[in-house]
């Protein structure tokens, strides 16, 4: 995974992406928030085609040889999937907010 054209295209691609996806929802918002928005989708898109790139570069020879999927195997596709989707932020922050909800009460018992 160290080809640096690899990551430079899904760079490419995840700015092109973020900047369409801004333009089409939300034209008239502030500069900052504008721009908060598209580096979220930006981050989005990169780790969603990061993930894509991994399955298919190095988990899908692995998975065509032995003929079989692992549990790891279900939650990169199934995040990748949240990805695409454009749900992977939210995921992300539902996910930490539930971590921090279960932190605090161990915590306060």
């Amino acid at each position: 995974m160290n080809n640096i054209a690899i990551w430079l295209i899904l760079g490419l691609v995840s700015l092109i992406f973020g900047i369409f996806s801004r333009i089409a929802a939300f034209k008239e918002k502030s500069k900052s928030w504008w721009f908060f928005e598209w580096w979220r989708d930006f981050a989005s898109y990169f780790i969603t085609g990061g993930i894509g790139y991994f399955f298919v570069a190095v988990r899908w020879p692995n998975i065509a040889q032995l003929g079989s999927l692992s549990v790891s195997d279900f939650f990169l596709f199934f995040t990748f999937l949240i990805g695409v989707l454009g749900w992977l932020p939210y995921f992300i922050k539902n996910i930490t907010e539930g971590i921090n909800v279960i932190v605090e009460r161990i915590l306060t018992k």
